[in-house]
């Protein structure tokens, strides 16, 4: 029987690994194909939403010292740097422009733009969580705000109406020690004693892998209260690729995450076709 493809979601809108992170033409190819991608999102002085991994500006842009002692005029006044340091033409982009671009591409409200706050739960102040509804608007449920700690991410969505809910357990210690079968088992339970109505676990492929290895499968465990499942992170480059993939598309995923979708694309849709 064919199995219908998992996701490929573009790792901080990569579509091929040698990608600068969150390019706004590639933005614009995600959506268009209807992909699920992924922003990480740090505050400025000022409380806008900037997509930047590090809390920092030097590795990322043409800027230097703390995001948050920087206001958005002044970020916009930088370059994004490349993978290499390279200079690039465009500034930083901002949460805003990727909810516009959300409206203008007609997004279903299924959360295929996962949002990433890399800042701590001290920095998510009411008026931060205000500034995150008004971005946001009506268009909430097209977006999932996802990450390791649960109740920063039900602030997120207490604060803004429809928006999706995912959790990432690989901080849980049951993560990290998990060896045995009974390990995985206990894992599954407290993930979903944890974040019961995530929409999404987000967990690491090798953890899955791992997990397979002794009889564990923990995709079938934790999606039993309707959640989907996300492997992450999953590149062209990796030994053995085909192999993973038969493995987790097999074990039922639903979303594997990736610098490198254009290159996994093909290989996923024979494997599911399959299968």
């Amino acid at each position: 029987m064919r199995r219908e493809p998992p996701r490929l979601k573009w790792h901080q809108l990569r579509r091929r690994r040698s990608d600068p992170v969150f390019l706004r033409a590639n933005l614009e190819a995600a959506l268009a194909g209807r992909a699920a991608c992924e922003v990480d999102l740090v505050l400025t002085g000022d409380g806008h939403f900037v997509c930047l991994h590090d809390l920092t500006l030097d590795r990322e842009t043409t800027g230097t010292g703390p995001v948050v002692a920087a206001t958005r005029a002044e970020v916009e006044r930088l370059h994004q740097r490349g993978p290499d340091g390279a200079v690039l033409a465009e500034p930083p982009l901002f949460l805003d422009e990727v909810v516009a671009a959300v409206r203008r591409h007609g997004l279903p409200p299924t959360g295929l733009v996962q949002l990433d706050i890399k800042e701590p739960d001290g920095s998510l102040t009411p008026a931060v969580l205000d500034r995150l509804r008004e971005v946001l608007a009506g268009d909430a449920s097209a977006f999932v705000a996802g990450g390791y700690d649960w109740a920063a991410i039900c602030r997120l969505a207490a604060a803004a109406p429809g928006l999706h809910r995912g959790f990432d357990p690989g901080e849980m210690p049951e993560a990290e020690t998990a060896r045995t079968a009974a390990d995985f088992r206990r894992l599954a339970e407290r993930m979903q004693g944890i974040a019961p109505d995530a929409s999404i676990y987000y967990i690491e492929a090798d953890l899955i892998l791992a997990g397979l290895g002794v009889g564990v499968n923990l995709v079938e465990l934790t999606k039993g209260n309707g959640a989907e499942i996300d492997a992450w992170t999953v590149d062209a480059g990796r030994p053995g690729l085909r192999g993973i993939l038969e493995q987790l598309v097999a074990a039922g995923c639903h979303q594997i995450t990736t610098n490198d979708p254009d290159a996994l694309g093909p290989m996923v849709r024979e494997i599911s076709a399959c299968s």
